[in-house]
């Protein structure tokens, strides 16, 4: 009786996860039985280079979202940062990578600022500096699509190493560091006591305004590094580059089991998150299913587990 109340407690406490790794399993299984090919070894490299580059940006805005914040400037920094590697290769060789990494965290810091300091809405803030973005890479890119001849830089993200692409390899390396980061260092300490009670966390001595600066410094920071890989990937791309990343990314954290409100989650549940979506889209392409139909699909699934996930005891609080 007594392993039983532990096994009914120990479920309870980790309902997202299991529900997770359910999800995780019945996609497969139903996009194997619909496409034998879903498996394969081209199947499963072309799932690998969805997630790898999805999965490093994905943390750094887990850490914002742990934080009971939102960064919506992840895709534009991303972009930002691909089409500066991309333009400015020929000019800078590899000293590109970076100059764009330490620009995105640099954008990353003005969220923080932003927020932390002057008490912009992170959704309003970040939404403003994804604006001012976008506009830069559409000025040095002239909207035009641009090709990377480069191999030493294609070959970060495409050079195979043990039968799958180094890209799988940065990402997993990214995943690891950041899962240690927020489970066995006080900085993710921080981030959780933040995301719980911004006010009780400043109490108990925590730096909250350098601490929340920080953590957008991490979310840009991850991003540029997702941005210069992608390319690396890609080989090209223009500035309608990752146009509709956006709620899968978001839809992707929540269905690891972060909560919209913070103080929950973190990035070893994103992992499996990013597996339900990044899948889920890789077996809809090969089913020659659409992006509009795929984006109504992301947007259910983001709705779904934004209401699953929701902490009902803080929302009828603030109420």
């Amino acid at each position: 009786m007594k392993n039983f109340t532990k096994l009914r407690d120990w479920s309870r406490k980790n309902a997202t996860v299991i529900t997770s790794l359910a999800v995780t399993i019945i996609i497969i299984i139903i996009f194997q039985i619909i496409n034998p090919s879903f498996l394969s070894h081209e199947g499963i490299r072309a799932s690998i280079y969805a997630m790898s580059y999805f999965l490093i940006v994905a943390c750094g805005l887990t850490f914002v979202i742990m934080m009971g914040s939102f960064d919506f400037s992840v895709v534009s920094l991303l972009k930002l940062a691909a089409l500066f590697c991309v333009v400015f290769i020929d000019r800078y060789g590899l000293f590109v990578i970076p100059l764009a990494i330490l620009l995105t965290t640099g954008f990353g810091f003005l969220n923080g600022l932003l927020v932390a300091r002057f008490n912009v809405p992170s959704f309003m803030a970040t939404l403003g500096v994804s604006i001012i973005v976008e506009g830069i890479a559409l000025y040095f890119s002239k909207g035009r699509l641009f090709l990377m001849y480069n191999e030493q830089f294609r070959a970060l993200a495409i050079k195979s190493i043990a039968g799958l692409p180094a890209i799988f390899y940065w990402a997993m390396a990214i995943w690891f560091v950041s899962v240690f980061i927020a489970l066995c260092t006080p900085f993710g300490r921080r981030t959780y006591a933040i995301g719980s009670n911004l006010v009780a966390a400043g109490l108990s001595g925590v730096n909250v305004v350098r601490h929340r600066i920080l953590v957008f410094m991490l979310s840009g920071f991850y991003a540029g590094l997702a941005g210069v890989l992608y390319m690396g990937q890609l080989g090209g791309g223009s500035v309608r580059l990752g146009t509709d990343l956006a709620v899968p990314l978001f839809a992707s954290i929540i269905a690891g089991g972060t909560a919209l409100t913070g103080g929950t989650g973190g990035p070893h549940r994103t992992l499996l998150g990013v597996i339900i979506i990044t899948w889920t889209q890789t077996g809809l392409l090969m089913l020659a299913i659409g992006r509009d139909i795929q984006m109504v699909i992301f947007g259910i699934i983001a709705i779904a587990l934004a209401a699953a996930t929701v902490d009902r005891r803080r929302v009828k609080s603030v109420k």
